[in-house]
């Protein structure tokens, strides 16, 4: 599907995103955002989100705030309100769409999308999170959003027990039981092994409200099923930060046992007919 650049204005700010539409006709709108210092290109390289349009969706890739390195970063307090307001513009343009949508983010996307889907809970359909889920912002939320996050355990970006600073301070399994107690449901989750290295653990009926994390033993930072970078044939300088091979090595493994993008999408369809 072709990516179209597109320019938001907000008050006196532009905001730019890429979108993606179905051939015939859309039934959800998908969000998909970009980890700190990526970019909405590289977010649609790397989660291949926009192969969703063949099964009706809609998809944008907003970009965040601020200017991080050679991408941005999300303001976790100001973007809320674009993102709000992104919604809505994309509600009124495509209005045969659920009239709530899906939002999805790799690490500071996941945390952004976090964020957004706990204060703003009657908008969103399905929250996905990969490599950075982060607890609610608030304890009870009276629209249940259906959430599926995608963890590595050797996350060495967002470790998955926490690393107790400011933007990760809880760990994995704490942000999960945290969706499942703001979501009502029970504290105690159902884990079932899919894979000698992946394992599924539910929260809930998998259909209806209920928090689903697929914990990837041994992968790093990075969405499952998706492409590694593309590495030239011979690197001049292998172990430079900039270089794919030291950032392969620094993200670590991508689990190929699971493809993110489809089970956010699948969680959508479920989410749709729970309701």
């Amino acid at each position: 599907m072709t990516l179209r650049p597109e320019v938001f204005r907000l008050g006196s700010h532009e905001r730019r995103f890429l979108l993606a539409e179905p051939p015939g006709a859309a039934s959800v709108i998908v969000l998909s955002l970009h980890g700190s210092g990526s970019s909405p290109r590289r977010q649609a390289r790397l989660s291949s989100m926009e192969r969703l349009c063949s099964s009706g969706a809609v998809v944008a890739f907003p970009q965040g705030a601020w200017p991080l390195r050679s991408g941005f970063e999300w303001d976790l307090e100001g973007d809320v309100g674009y993102l709000r307001a992104l919604v809505g513009r994309l509600l009124a343009r495509y209005p045969e769409t659920d009239r709530r949508v899906c939002i999805a983010g790799m690490s500071g996307g996941a945390r952004m999308a976090s964020r957004f889907a706990s204060l703003h809970p009657e908008s969103v359909l399905v929250l996905g999170a990969v490599a950075g889920l982060r607890a609610p912002a608030r304890t009870r939320l009276e629209y249940p959003p259906r959430v599926v996050a995608f963890h590595g355990t050797a996350d060495r970006v967002n470790p998955y027990a926490g690393s107790g600073t400011e933007r990760w301070n809880e760990s994995v399994p704490e942000a999960v039981v945290a969706w499942a107690r703001a979501l009502g449901l029970p504290g105690e989750p159902a884990s079932q092994a899919l894979t000698a290295h992946l394992t599924r653990m539910d929260f809930g009926d998998p259909g209806h409200a209920a928090v689903t994390l697929f914990v990837s033993r041994g992968a790093g930072h990075s969405w499952p099923g998706s492409r590694p970078p593309v590495l030239p044939p011979f690197p001049l300088f292998p172990l430079s930060p900039l270089s794919p091979l030291f950032l392969r090595r620094a993200l670590g493994r991508t689990s190929k046992e699971i493809d993110a993008t489809s089970e956010i999408w699948k969680a959508t369809g479920a989410r749709r007919s729970a309701i």
